[in-house]
């Protein structure tokens, strides 16, 4: 599996959790996360950056009682939406500086043979051409050009790959006419889904989650990265007309520090969450929250069916959610919203009225990991 997030990463995505399906159903699954390089020495200092680093040396690191490796390989130079790393020579060269290589990893962990070649990451490209494998999957999960600095580079990198797979999968509908756009043969919509199991928290533990002691009732959460993606512009002015509910970011910063200035003392922004410390954390909310910015960032939500609303949902709170066409289509169990004064009027139903949760563990249970698992065998 050529993918971006690292296995152990607090950022779950979907190919963690398809990894896992892989090794509950008895295959042995290499799992590559993008590359530790040069680029990363200005954040030396970062937990996840030493993490990376740390697991580059030890690579690989098992888990899953050995049937998953992770692997965060080690490269002079690495692909990024920056410009001169971004221009074909970095992106179609640079695992040749990979220390230590493909080649020597392969015959170190042994995977000679491979069954599955899986990538979500357009820098594996080269997977392709360089191992030998029986079938071939891409999984899209973006509009890729979305990204900062990849406008009119990264579609070549995804045509590239869809055209040599043997099958494309994507994670919403509304991505279906740009995978058609990138010219692979076969493709198939396969859902995000959620590990229904661990965040269906019917019987709760009472006791609320250490990172919420301080913080007081009615708790607003929001999971997931802190990025241009979200409106606040809505966040500040929600929050000042509701200085008695307590709104809580809880991810990895990806935006610029302007963006997150003058926000009202009741929004709180708690950093990075363990992957499994958030069916407790749920667990100590009153709604889950997805303000995205769809009156300006429509480019990139439009591709989007957010794990958070899945996890919300198998967790049982009520989930408020700005409105875009992909979650209308779903027909979930969500609370949606076209403006500031509806998501008000959410908040205060979320907050003031009883909620029963059977519909949205019922819609959860409906879309566990396992059924997106067997989607994508079939598709192939």
């Amino acid at each position: 599996m050529g993918c971006t997030q690292p296995y152990w990463s607090a950022l779950q995505v979907g190919s963690q959790h398809l990894a896992r399906q892989f090794a509950k159903h008895g295959w042995k699954v290499h799992y590559f996360s993008a590359p530790i390089s040069l680029l990363h020495l200005p954040k030396l200092f970062d937990t996840e950056i030493i993490k990376r680093i740390q697991c580059a040396r030890q690579s690989p690191t098992p888990h899953a009682n050995g049937r998953i490796r992770s692997y965060v390989p080690s490269s002079f130079i690495a692909p990024a939406g920056l410009c001169l790393l971004r221009n074909k020579m970095v992106t179609h060269n640079w695992f040749k500086t990979m220390v230590p290589s493909l080649k020597s990893m392969q015959h170190k962990s042994g995977f000679e043979r491979i069954d599955l070649l899986y990538i979500d990451n357009l820098s594996y490209h080269f997977l392709l051409d360089r191992l030998s494998y029986q079938k071939s999957i891409f999984r899209v999960m973006d509009i890729h050009e979305g990204f900062p600095g990849w406008q009119g580079k990264a579609r070549h990198l995804a045509q590239k790959i869809a055209g040599q797979v043997d099958a494309t999968i994507y994670s919403a509908q509304g991505l279906e006419k740009y995978v058609h756009t990138l010219g692979s043969g076969k493709s198939a919509l396969v859902p995000n889904g959620v590990d229904f199991d661990s965040f269906n928290l019917q019987k709760r533990s009472g006791q609320r989650h250490p990172l919420l002691q301080e913080i007081p009732d009615p708790v607003l959460l929001y999971t997931g990265m802190i990025d241009s993606r979200l409106d606040f512009d809505l966040i500040r002015s929600a929050a000042r007309t509701l200085p008695h509910a307590s709104f809580i970011f809880a991810g990895p910063v990806s935006c610029s520090a302007t963006r997150l200035t003058d926000l009202p003392a009741n929004v709180y922004l708690i950093g990075p969450v363990p992957h499994d410390d958030l069916p407790e954390l749920l667990g100590s909310a009153t709604a889950g929250l997805i303000p995205f910015d769809v009156n300006n960032r429509m480019d990139v939500i439009q591709g989007i069916r957010p794990l958070k609303l899945f996890e919300y949902l198998a967790a049982g709170i009520p989930v408020i959610s700005a409105k875009w066409p992909e979650l209308e289509k779903m027909n979930s169990p969500a609370w949606l919203y076209d403006n500031e004064q509806e998501f008000v009027e959410l908040v205060h139903k979320a907050t003031t009225d009883n909620h029963d949760p059977i519909a949205a563990w019922n819609f959860a249970k409906e879309h566990d990991w396992k059924h997106s698992f067997e989607l994508m065998l079939n598709a192939l």
